[in-house]
């Protein structure tokens, strides 16, 4: 598969990104804040040159949608393709229980 034109950040991944965000941001300084979220950012941009880039997500092996993750630091970014786009569905701090992990 060639690049892809678009990514979609599904409403659910950017409230992740939201809470990541608030989460950090009480324990380190807003630099360190700010560079997290654009690391996590630089790492789904790597998807418009190689959208298979990340490895299949185990965890939802079961759904007819085929999801693949990416990690940056200690975020899960789940997403899947669609032809062009590709969706990002959770970005998921793996430092919280993984049961809350899902797609739905």
């Amino acid at each position: 598969m060639a690049g892809i034109k678009d990514i979609i950040w599904t409403d659910k991944s950017k409230n992740d990104l939201k809470n990541i965000y608030e989460f950090i941001s009480y324990t380190v300084n807003e630099k360190k804040v700010f560079d997290t979220i654009s690391k996590i950012i630089e790492k789904v941009e790597i998807l418009y040159k190689t959208p298979k880039a990340g490895q299949r997500e185990p965890k939802f092996e079961e759904l007819k949608k085929e999801y693949r993750r990416l990690i940056e630091q200690h975020c899960k970014i789940v997403y899947h393709i669609m032809e062009d786009p590709v969706y990002i569905n959770r970005v998921f701090d793996s430092r919280q229980n993984p049961g809350k992990l899902t797609i739905k």
